[in-house]
């Protein structure tokens, strides 16, 4: 008798671990996946693609696939009109053409995406984790201008097989621009608050709220025995999308303002750069980065206290005369509210 009662005791267990896991998720993806597709047949568009889901850098998890595998299958039985392309196709596709669907979809990606698997709007996703949550955000993009249609967002418990999933097979971003022929480097993605990419270790020592601003305090630690330049990357116009990130729980979005200019890198006769911060060699450099909040209304009291901040950022070496591009990005950071 005591054995039936522990076996049926160990199997509600197991089912309530199972559903708690798909209550997790499921609920928010039938959520955002129904509003988006009303947004899709509103477009008039009859063929959509899901890539996979990445982090704000650009980096694929299996976290970030198997939710894409999840709103593929949602978007498919939503009744709307439309056609949801295969993802398994959808990759044989790429591969054949020797493209890839992961990473940071820009317009002229985006183009070539809809020209060569013949879609009208692809559907992006990024996924932040804070505190006991993830923030999922989904975007459709129509693939002939690259404009977003619609965006939707919501929250998803982090149970642990979602952070085992978000810990899994982590995928780097290809550098958005190398413009010399220097070796690449990658970015790690751990979740420490340091991060070491190339000679360089980027920290993010505290971030604080104050007076409606949120300012970001950085140190990058040049480990060369030569000083480098920082600056933001050239984005040649104006794309938001490529400038410092930072976002908290809530989803509030904020603006960078200021803090690194931007880099303008000009090959002439001789290696020439625009402004730019040096980096001393075998020291630690403070770089003050400064936001203030998208949502002009939104007051201090409803800034959230944990954030995840990325950048993208060039370095060169001017003797060496070469720049190579980097991001990095960090998550659950606990912000300060000044006093």
């Amino acid at each position: 008798m005591r054995k039936i009662l522990f076996i049926a005791i160990i199997t509600v267990i197991f089912f309530l671990s199972n559903s708690n896991f798909s209550m997790a998720y499921e609920k928010e993806i039938k959520s955002i996946s129904s509003t988006l597709a009303e947004n899709i047949a509103k477009a008039a568009k009859k063929m959509i693609a899901v890539v996979d889901f990445t982090d704000l850098q650009g980096n694929v998890t299996e976290l970030g696939r198997f939710l894409a595998e999840e709103f593929s299958v949602a978007f498919a039985g939503a009744g709307k009109g439309f056609e949801v392309v295969d993802r398994t196709h959808l990759k044989s596709i790429l591969a054949e053409h020797k493209l890839s669907a992961t990473g940071i979809i820009d317009p002229q990606t985006a183009r070539k995406l809809g020209q060569v698997v013949g879609v009208d709007a692809l559907i992006t996703g990024t996924i932040t984790p804070f505190g006991d949550s993830i923030r999922l955000s989904v975007k459709i993009l129509d693939t002939a201008t690259a404009k977003v249609i619609c965006a939707s967002s919501g929250d998803i418990a982090k149970t642990k097989a979602i952070e085992e999933l978000l810990a899994r097979g982590i995928e780097a971003s290809q550098p958005l621009r190398q413009e010399l022929s220097t070796p690449s480097v990658p970015t790690y993605t751990t979740s420490s608050i340091s991060k070491k990419v190339g000679d360089i270790i980027v920290t993010v020592k505290r971030i604080v709220i104050s007076k409606g601003r949120v300012t970001v305090v950085l140190d990058f630690l040049n480990q060369s025995d030569k000083p480098l330049g920082l600056a933001q990357q050239w984005v040649g116009g104006w794309q938001p999308e490529k400038y410092p990130k930072l976002i908290d729980e809530k989803g509030n979005i904020f603006k960078y303002a200021s803090g690194i200019p931007e880099h303008r890198l000009y090959m002439d006769e001789e290696f020439r750069v625009g402004e730019w911060l040096t980096l001393n060699p075998k020291s630690n450099n403070d770089i003050v980065v400064t936001f203030s909040p998208e949502d002009r209304k939104i007051t201090i009291e409803e800034i959230g206290s944990i954030f995840a901040f990325s950048m993208n950022y060039t370095l060169y070496n001017r003797e060496g005369k070469s720049a190579l591009d980097y991001s990095v990005s960090f998550t659950d950071i606990k912000a300060q509210r000044a006093k």
